[in-house]
This record gives C-alpha cells, sequence and structure tokens, in this order.
C-alpha cells in the first residue's frame, strides 16, 4: 500500500520539473526557480522510497530529510550510465521527468501489492509542542538562508565548485578535467568532487540560472533537510523533543555559531556528504531495532547518496561503524544479536559501495600537490612526538566542543542500553584517537594529511546536544531535577555567545551581508561578466591568485594557477603554477621570464585587479595596491604586446600578442627594496631557524602612538644560501607586560593573559603578519649578494592596552596549515616569538609624532 502523504511531494515534483522544462516558470524570481527545480530533482524522488514504507525515525515529519538522500543515490546511478555511455549528462534534465515518472508507476505497481504501514510507524507520537518547535527550526534555517544565500567569498571553497559545476554545464562531462587549465590532462582529476556537482548542474540547467545563483540559492533548500536529518538522529536518541532539539542545536552550533557560514554552505559537498553519511547511520541505528528488509535498504542506499557526494565518506562510514561495533563489543563482552545484524548491514553497504569506490580509485587516489602533501596541521608534544592540531577543534565547533569530554561518562552508562547513545560515545573516542593519539597519525598522516582534520565533523554534536536538553527536560518532573536544572542552566551559559550571535543574525543580516561582500569578487563581477562574453574562444588568463580563483566562477575561460590550497590533490605542478604566475606579473621580472611562463602555461591574457577591499596574507603571494600601478604601467608601456581590451581604470584587462612579446628586451627597472650586500658594514644576525632569511637590521615607526594610528616598519632581511619554493611568512608582534602584581607561571601565562584581557576589555599582545614584501619578490628567488628591505604597516588596536610594548620579529617557512607545538597553547613564548627588535609605547590618545627609532638585533637574541 503506498503512503499518499509521500506520493504528494514526489508527484509535486514531478509537475514541477515539467513546468520548469516548458517554461511556465520562466517570470519567477531565480529563487523560485531554484527551489523548484532543487525540489524536483533531488528531493521528490526520493520520496518515492518513503512512499513504501523506507521512512526515518520519527516518521513523515522527518522523512524529507531521507527522500533528500535517496533522490540524490538516484541521479548518481543514472549519472552514473551516462558518463558510462559517453552522452552529454545533461540530458537527464529532460530525462529525469521521463524517469521520475516511470519510477512512480513502479512504486504503485509495488505499493497494491505491498502490506500496509504499522500504525505506529506512521504516527510515532509526536506532541504539539515538539512539532511546533521543529517547524520554527526549519523556518529559521531556511529564512536566514534565504535572506543571506550561500557565501561567494574567495576566501571559502565556493568559487572552486561554482567553476566546476560552471564547465560541466559547457561541457556536458560528469568529470571535467579542464576546469581551471587547459593543459590539465589527468592532473585535472579530482577526488574531492563526486557526482552531487553534476546534480547541480542540473538544477542550474533546469532552472535558467547561472551557476553562481544556483550555488547561492540552494542552501534555502537545504537547510531545513539538514535541520530534518539531524532530527531523526535526536529522534532516535531521545524522541520527538530530543528531534527538535537537535534540530535547534544544528542551526546555533554548527561550525560554532549561527553567525558562521558553515551551516549556509549546505551545498558544498563536504557538508551535505556530512549529512548523507549520518543519515546512513541513523539508518542503520533503526535496523537495530526493526531488523526490517527497509532499514537495511536504507542504510546502503543512504551510504551510496554519500560516498557518490565525496568518497570520504566510504572511509569515515568505514571507521565510525567500525568504533561502533567495538563499542557493541565492548558492552556485551560478546558477539550479540545486535552486533551481529551490525556486522551484516555493514556488508551490505560495503557491498554496495565497493564497486563505486574502487572506480573512482583507478581515477584519482594518490595526492601528489605539493600543496595538499605538505606536512600541516600537526601539532609536536614532545621529541618529535606528533598530533593532529586540536586547536582546529576550536576553530570548527566553538565552545561546544567541551561537551563531548563531560559526556563520556554519562554516555557509557547510558549506552550500554541504547545502541545510539553508544555511537555517540564511540564515534567521539574514534575522533579523539584519529586526532590525538600519535601512533595512529604518524600511520594516517603521510596518507591523508589535513583531511584528518576533517573527523572533526564526524562528532554528532547537534545530536549530542539534542540529547541533553531532552534528558534534562525529563528529569525536571523528577528526582533528578536540581541536577537537570544546572545542566540546562550551564548549557544556557555555554550557549550564551552562540545565541546573541544567532540573535544578531536574524535582527540583522545586512551587517553579516557587508562583511561577506567585501570579501567577495562581486566587486569585480561585471568585468567578469564583460570577459565571459567578449573574447570569442576560451582563453588562458594570466592574474593573481585571488582574481584567478574567480575567473572560471563567472566566467568559461581558463586560469594559470588558482588560490593556495583550491588546485586538484593530483595536480603535482600546482606550486609552479601558483610562482610562476608570481613571476610573469612581478614589475622587475625580465621579459625572458615573461615569456618562459606565458609559453609554459599557455597564457594569452592578462587580467589586473586593484578592487580588494585591503590587501590579503595568503599562503604564497597576492596582489597588493603596490603592485598594481607599477605593473600596470609596465603593461601599458607595451601596447603591441599587451593590447588594453577594457580598462577601468582598477581593473584591465590586456590581451597577449606573443610575436610582439618576442620584440620586448628592455632590462627590468631595478627592485628599489633590493640593496647590495656589503660584508664589511655588518655581519649576518643570527637566525631563529635555518630554512630562513637572517635579520640584518629593523626600523619602526613612530616610537610613541596612539591606539587606532597605523606603525610603519622596515625589517632587513638576507638569505645566506639558496631557499626552497614554499610558503614563507614574516610574524610582527607586540608584547607588554600583564597589570601592576600579576605574573602567572610561565606554563599557564598565555590562558592566564587571555582571561586577563577578557576580564578587563583590553589586549597585552597584537600581531600582523605579512608576506615579505608582499609576495612580490619571492623568498626562493632572494640572492646571498642582496639585502631586503621589507616594508609593513601595523594598525594599532583600538582595545590595546597603553603601556611600552616589545616589538618581535620572526620569519617562519610554513605550511597551509600552520604546526604548532603543545605549549604554544601554553606558553606566551610561542609559534610566533621571534627577536625583541624595539619597544614602541601606545597611549589612549594623540598623534603620530615625526620621528621614527631605529635598532638592530642584539648579540644573543
Amino acid at each position: 500500500m503506498i503512503e499518499r502523504r509521500y506520493a504528494i511531494p514526489g508527484l509535486l515534483g514531478v509537475a514541477l520539473h515539467a513546468l520548469l522544462l516548458a517554461g511556465a516558470l520562466d517570470a519567477a524570481p531565480a529563487a523560485v526557480r531554484v527551489a523548484a527545480a532543487g525540489f524536483a530533482l533531488v528531493v521528490a524522488p526520493g520520496f518515492a522510497a518513503c512512499a513504501l514504507g523506507v521512512v526515518p525515525p520519527g516518521g513523515a515529519r522527518l522523512a524529507a530529510g531521507w527522500a533528500l538522500g535517496f533522490a540524490v543515490a538516484w541521479n548518481a546511478l543514472w549519472l552514473l550510465i551516462a558518463h558510462a555511455s559517453g552522452m552529454s549528462f545533461l540530458v537527464l534534465a529532460r530525462a529525469l521527468l521521463a524517469l521520475d515518472a516511470a519510477l512512480w508507476v513502479t512504486v504503485w505497481i509495488i505499493g497494491r501489492r505491498a502490506r500496509a504501514t504499522p500504525a505506529a510507524a506512521r504516527a510515532p507520537g509526536w506532541s504539539r509542542a515538539a512539532t511546533i518547535a521543529l517547524m520554527l527550526a526549519l523556518a529559521t534555517g531556511g529564512w536566514n538562508a534565504a535572506r543571506l544565500g550561500g557565501p561567494l567569498g574567495y576566501s571559502s571553497d565556493s568559487p572552486d565548485h561554482i567553476a566546476t559545476i560552471r564547465r560541466m554545464v559547457a561541457t556536458g562531462q560528469v568529470f571535467p578535467l579542464d576546469v581551471y587549465y587547459v593543459d590539465a590532462g589527468s592532473h585535472g582529476a579530482d577526488p574531492r568532487k563526486g557526482l552531487w556537482h553534476p546534480q547541480v548542474a542540473l538544477v542550474s540547467q533546469l532552472s535558467r540560472t547561472d551557476p553562481v545563483d544556483t550555488w547561492r540559492l540552494l542552501p534555502t533548500l537545504l537547510v531545513p533537510l539538514f535541520a530534518l536529518n539531524v532530527a531523526a538522529f535526536g529522534f532516535v536518541l531521545a524522541g520527538a523533543i530530543g528531534a527538535a532539539a537537535a534540530a535547534w542545536a544544528l542551526l546555533l552550533t554548527y561550525g560554532g555559531s549561527f553567525a558562521e557560514p558553515y551551516l549556509r554552505e549546505a551545498v558544498f559537498s563536504t557538508k551535505l556528504g556530512d549529512q548523507l553519511s549520518l543519515a546512513c547511520v541513523v539508518a542503520v541505528l533503526a535496523d537495530l531495532k526493526q531488523r526490517a528488509p527497509a532499514t537495511r535498504f536504507a542504510a546502503a542506499a543512504l551510504g551510496l547518496a554519500a560516498v557518490t557526494t565525496h568518497v570520504w565518506y566510504g572511509l569515515q562510514l568505514a571507521m565510525a561503524l567500525g568504533a561502533f561495533a567495538i563499542g557493541l563489543a565492548a558492552r556485551a563482552r560478546a558477539i550479540d544479536a545486535t552486533l551481529r545484524r551490525l556486522l551484516a548491514t555493514a556488508v551490505v553497504i560495503g557491498a554496495v559501495l565497493a564497486p563505486y569506490l574502487a572506480w573512482r580509485a583507478t581515477q584519482s587516489y594518490a595526492p601528489v600537490n605539493l600543496i595538499h602533501t605538505e606536512p600541516q596541521g600537526l601539532m609536536t608534544l614532545w621529541d618529535g612526538v606528533r598530533v593532529m592540531n586540536l586547536g582546529i577543534v576550536w576553530d570548527w565547533m566553538g565552545v561546544w566542543w567541551v561537551v563531548i569530554p563531560l559526556s563520556v561518562v554519562a554516555l557509557w552508562r547510558v549506552g550500554r542500553e541504547q545502541p545510539a547513545v553508544l555511537y555517540l560515545l564511540t564515534t567521539s573516542v574514534l575522533v579523539a584517537t584519529l586526532l590525538a593519539l600519535p601512533p595512529v597519525v604518524a600511520l594516517l598522516h603521510p596518507r591523508l594529511g589535513y583531511l584528518l582534520l576533517r573527523s572533526v565533523w564526524m562528532v554528532p554534536i547537534a545530536p549530542l546536544l539534542g540529547w541533553w536538553v531532552a534528558r534534562s527536560l525529563a528529569e525536571l518532573r523528577g528526582p533528578h531535577a536540581r541536577g537537570a536544572a544546572i545542566r540546562l542552566a550551564a548549557m544556557a551559559l555555554l550557549g550564551w555567545p552562540a545565541f546573541s550571535d544567532a540573535a544578531q543574525v536574524l535582527r540583522d543580516p545586512e551587517r553579516f551581508a557587508r562583511s561577506e561582500r567585501a570579501w567577495s569578487f562581486r566587486r569585480w563581477e561585471s568585468e567578469l561578466r564583460w570577459l565571459d562574453r567578449t573574447p570569442a574562444d576560451r582563453q588562458v588568463v594570466l592574474s593573481d591568485p585571488i582574481t584567478s580563483y574567480t575567473i572560471p566562477m563567472v566566467t568559461r575561460h581558463a586560469v594559470v594557477t588558482l588560490l593556495d590550497q583550491h588546485s586538484s590533490p593530483n595536480d603535482p605542478l600546482a606550486i609552479d603554477r601558483m610562482l610562476d604566475a608570481r613571476d610573469a606579473l612581478d614589475p622587475h621580472a625580465s621579459w625572458d621570464r615573461v615569456r618562459e611562463v606565458v609559453d609554459r602555461w599557455g597564457a594569452t591574457m592578462v587580467v589586473l585587479n586593484d578592487r580588494f577591499v585591503q590587501e590579503h596574507v595568503l599562503i604564497y603571494w597576492a596582489a597588493r595596491h603596490a603592485w598594481f600601478g607599477p605593473m600596470r604601467a609596465r603593461l601599458d608601456a607595451a601596447p603591441a604586446a599587451f593590447e588594453p581590451l577594457l580598462d577601468h581604470g582598477d581593473f584591465v584587462v590586456y590581451r597577449i600578442h606573443r610575436a610582439a612579446l618576442d620584440r620586448l628586451e628592455s632590462a627590468p627597472p631595478p627592485r628599489p627594496y633590493v640593496k647590495h650586500f656589503d660584508p664589511e658594514r655588518g655581519g649576518v644576525a643570527r637566525r631563529i631557524d635555518d630554512d630562513v632569511p637572517a635579520l640584518q637590521g629593523f626600523r619602526i615607526a613612530p616610537a610613541v602612538a596612539a591606539r587606532g594610528d597605523t606603525l610603519r616598519g622596515v625589517a632587513a632581511w638576507r638569505t645566506p644560501h639558496a631557499l626552497p619554493r614554499g610558503s614563507y611568512l614574516v610574524a610582527v608582534r607586540f608584547d607588554r607586560e600583564l597589570p601592576v602584581g600579576f605574573a602567572p607561571p610561565r606554563w599557564i601565562s598565555k590562558p592566564a593573559r587571555k582571561v586577563i584581557e577578557s576580564g578587563r576589555g583590553e589586549r597585552y599582545r597584537f600581531r600582523d603578519d605579512h608576506l615579505p614584501v608582499g609576495g612580490d619578490y619571492g623568498v626562493d628567488l632572494w640572492r646571498e649578494s642582496e639585502v631586503i628591505a621589507d616594508s609593513f604597516s601595523v594598525r594599532i588596536p583600538a582595545d590595546a592596552a597603553p603601556g611600552d610594548y616589545d616589538v618581535k620579529v620572526r620569519f617562519i617557512r610554513q605550511a597551509p596549515y600552520p604546526n604548532y607545538r603543545l605549549s604554544d597553547y601554553f606558553f606566551d613564548d610561542d609559534y610566533y616569538s621571534g627577536w625583541t627588535v624595539g619597544r614602541v609605547r601606545v597611549r589612549v590618545e594623540g598623534r603620530d609624532p615625526a620621528e621614527g627609532v631605529r635598532v638592530t638585533p642584539s648579540e644573543g637574541h
């Protein structure tokens, strides 16, 4: 028997699909078209399984969460068929209408012969309060996503993914290899991208919206579905109240706070994969209780959806279910019926996932991109004993992580009777093992690299909080009422910053939108749209890393380089691309070097961009205002080689004429910040590290300044030998003593300082990082005969405490995710400590004096 409540949304999806194909909704706003296309393609078909009784715990109210997973798996199968046949997958924008209609006919035929769903499964006992709370959570999440949209900033992964979708639409290929580079070949295979991206491309095609708009608008549909998915886990843990509490917890705690953009990144394959793998776990937990073919089917289908979205989830499910199995064995001290059922279901899931995973492994497996494989995200405990950087727990979960260790005892006590609660414990222990057990880190980090940090997202913190809230509310009416009240008060106190952030976002979303726009491609979008329309053929554009990152996002053109870690892990040339682009756009480079880069990567156009709100500290190099003027002057002086196509003052597009470029022979202008090293006038100062340059001198001005003023300085560096290509950073730090009468022990000096700063509302340390000479002259190009004058500026924070500050400087060769020491979290003498090179006095008010102070490193620093 078919459950009509599920057939209605399924058939609505078919109807919307037909209307979109017919163009009947073309006059509707883009948000309406994207929501309609998204529902028709990636939600509605999934209700077919629900109509046959494959429903999550919690029943119809939560069914749309699983429907999303079933639809993603359904579409993935057809995408694989299209790919195997060699046809353009874009035909599915039309073909899926017939395929989905056929699916519903099949469901109707099967349903006529099936037994009715038991009443208990149809009506699991929702209270009015729980239903209202759940609906409010869904509405709040969707409303916020609709008002702010998915983040489009170039500091996010969005340009990477949108460029992939745009190229899919242009080529009809499920796995395009030339998204960014025309010459990528097999190196363009990206293991991070599976079969979710072409589904977003189909939504873009069906809704007739640009991929940028599709990407921005889809979270409005997906965020409520994420909340429903988490609510299903909450229901397994603690019934309807647990479901509603878990949904709210997702909104308030995902990524630490509602003010963070992480939840609005719901369209990201990693964020969707997190939810689909969690749905698979909920299906496994339901199967342990119901022991039915329907729940086992749900587990396999949802697991397939997760893995086809991102292959990482094959490993994640294997680890999470493996840890759960160990927990069940420890609970029963034997292989009992529950454990046997889990193992059998895990085998079924593995059998379903194995063909796809094996096939993807032949396409793109071992990472060879040095930017990805370089040791990073590590934390040294002592003498080479390392774990993953546990600071990532705070960065990605906020203060909520403290709930996990505080819950261990309670989770074990309850988990001995309830498998769902036990899963919370075993997953938390698993993540702690992956991050903090040195032998495990030593084994896995060379193979997985910084991906180990992603294991933080495995901890189901929202369901855990939902469980605690539901349990505490229930205990308010019993003998443990005082303890329950204390727990609820503690969670409210812990969550107060998150609640405050949520209130600000809901009250004034424009404040957050303005902040995101400052880091967005929107400031030069009109020029990118022009670039997409004007050249007849696909071009290869040479530009700075940030602009290069946004060009394939908005246009059909390729680029020479991308931003930092956004190249495919399979690209062994990522650093070469990055630093070649730096050299070709160096106003002081030789024309021979420019020609070499243009020929190597086939560059046909140059884009210079000076519209950044502020200068950025990137991993390798970044465009600066001081760079734009000289670089533009150089190209403008050779119009035969660099023909201006678009000139908007601070955004200029040139066409490269290769023959004319060959005729350019003028010597490059000298670098004004490079001086010849005279050994008779001063020896090499000591270095903190052997693999970085030495400090020859330092100057900062003014010596006395007010809060809010800008300090300007110059550090003189010299390298005694050639240094390798890599990421280098200069940290300039300002430290003053704590208030009189307080001197904490060295081993807790940093947390003690932070407590004092928080209590007094002022800081006693501030720091500014910059690329050496702004990245204009790569450290790997410095010569032993040169002294480099590295200019920088630092704005004194408005909350800096008045007083005398020691100025410290350090030159660092670092990985994209820095490698810290455990002591860095406790000692004020940390990773960024360097030579003390001077002193600056900060006062509350006043103007910058005209004179500065010059100092040099003293012996022994």
